[in-house]
C-alpha cells in the first residue's frame, strides 16, 4: 500500500534514488562474531599492549554505540560530516588504549572497518527492490543509491554480489565524500552525477530525520519514506511525500507513477 500527504508532481521521476540499508538491503544481526573479531584486533593491536579479548570486545561495542549516539547528534545538522576510518578506531573504539595499541588500529583502520561491518551482521536484498530497478531501466529511469555508511565499497561489493549493481548508475556514500545526511550534498553529487535536477528525482529512505529531512533539503520531487506501519511516527517533521511499508509498495508506487500521476491519498498511521 503506498499514501501520499499531499500533491507533489505527477508521473514517473527521471532518477530513483534510494538508500542502502532499510532500503536496498535490511541487516540480519550476528553479535556471536564480535568475539572472534576481537581476536583478529587483540592481535594487531600486540601481546605486549596490556589489553585482553574482554577489554577489547567491551571497547567495541561502547565505540560503536558511542559512534552511534554521535550520529544520532547530528541528525538535524545541516551540513554533517561523516568521521574517517582512522576517527572511528583512534576515537572512538581505542581512545583510552596505548599509544602502541592505537597506532596499529589506526595504521590498518580501514580494513578493520570492512572487517567490522562484516562481523556485525549480514545483509539481505529487500523484496521486490531488484524488480523496482530493473523496472526503472526498461523505462529509462536513471537509479542510484545514495546512503551514510560505514565502509561504501563494502556495499558495491554487496550490490555486485546480489546482482543488482548493473541496474544502479550512481552510488553515492558518506565515508567516500566526508558529508553525511541530511545534509543535502550527497543527494545533490548523485543527481550531478545523472545529469539530473532534484526536482526531477524520487528519494527513498527509512528514516525520518536523515532521510527525509536530506530529500527536502535537495529539493527532490518526492520524498518517500520506507517504514513498517508499525514504525510510522505521526509526529516526525518534516512530513514525506509518499509512505510505502516495504519493497512491493514502492514497486506499486512506481508501476502507477509510469502509468500516470500519483494518487495524493492522506498519510494514514496507526
Amino acid at each position: 500500500m503506498t499514501t501520499a500527504p499531499r500533491e507533489h508532481g505527477g508521473g514517473a521521476p527521471r532518477a530513483l534514488l534510494l538508500d542502502h540499508g532499510g532500503v536496498l538491503v535490511r541487516s540480519v544481526k550476528r553479535p556471536e562474531r564480535l568475539p572472534a573479531f576481537a581476536d583478529q584486533v587483540l592481535a594487531l593491536a600486540g601481546g605486549l599492549s596490556g589489553l585482553d579479548r574482554d577489554r577489547v570486545l567491551h571497547d567495541i561495542r561502547a565505540g560503536r554505540a558511542a559512534y552511534s549516539r554521535w550520529k544520532d547528534g547530528h541528525a538535524r545538522s545541516a551540513a554533517p560530516r561523516e568521521v574517517t576510518h582512522r576517527e572511528l578506531w583512534t576515537e572512538f573504539i581505542a581512545a583510552d588504549w596505548p599509544e602502541p595499541a592505537r597506532a596499529a588500529v589506526s595504521a590498518e583502520a580501514t580494513g578493520l572497518c570492512r572487517a567490522l561491518v562484516t562481523a556485525e551482521s549480514d545483509k539481505v536484498l529487500v523484496p521486490a527492490v531488484a524488480e523496482t530497478l530493473r523496472l526503472c531501466k526498461e523505462h529509462g529511469i536513471r537509479t542510484g543509491i545514495v546512503s551514510n555508511t560505514l565502509v561504501g565499497a563494502l556495499n558495491r561489493e554487496r550490490a555486485a554480489a546480489v546482482g543488482v549493481a548493473a541496474h544502479l548508475d550512481v552510488q553515492v556514500y558518506s565515508d567516500e565524500t566526508g558529508h553525511r545526511k541530511p545534509g543535502p550534498e550527497l543527494l545533490l553529487l548523485a543527481a550531478r552525477a545523472l545529469g539530473t535536477d532534484p526536482a526531477d528525482c524520487w528519494y527513498v529512505g527509512d528514516n525520518y530525520d536523515r532521510d527525509v529531512l536530506c530529500g527536502v533539503r535537495a529539493g527532490v520531487g518526492r520524498t518517500v519514506l520506507m517504514r513498517p506501519r508499525d514504525r510510522l511516527d505521526p509526529g516526525a517533521r518534516p512530513r514525506p511525500d509518499t509512505v510505502v511499508h516495504d519493497g512491493e509498495g514502492l514497486l506499486e508506487l512506481l508501476r502507477t507513477a509510469l502509468t500516470g500521476p500519483v494518487a495524493a491519498d492522506r498519510e494514514e498511521h496507526p
